[in-house]
């Protein structure tokens, strides 16, 4: 089977990128895929949005996706900058590369297999 990391990179407003995004990365999970999901930059500010809002198209999705276990972190630094760092580690994620550096690393997730799709 194919390794699959979703990058979200969009911002809060248009949920549609977000949403199918989501959608496809649980499809590929329950195809016997390997599939993660980062969140960098603007992305990042997703996560308190939705953990928060339950009329968003792309909740039942994100819900979908944390609840199988495919939320592989949120980057620290880009976090930090939208200060949504404390709300992203109250639902449970992890700070990739703390509130310091840039995370994940892709260059690890390109040598461990993965296929890159950026949402943004």
């Amino acid at each position: 089977m194919a390794k699959f990391a979703f990058m979200i990179n969009s911002a809060p407003g248009d949920p549609a990128p977000i949403a199918n995004n989501l959608e496809y990365a649980s499809n590929l999970d329950g195809g016997g895929h390997e599939v993660a999901v980062f969140f960098d930059g603007q992305g990042t500010q997703w996560i308190p949005e939705l953990e928060g809002d339950t009329d968003s198209v792309a909740l039942e999705y994100y819900e979908d996706v944390r609840d199988r276990g495919l939320v592989g972190g949120a980057c620290g630094y880009c976090a930090s900058f939208f200060e949504v760092d404390d709300e992203i580690e109250q639902a449970g994620i992890a700070l990739d590369g703390g509130v310091e550096n840039h995370g994940p690393d892709i260059s690890q997730l390109a040598n461990e297999g993965y296929q890159l799709i950026n949402v943004g």
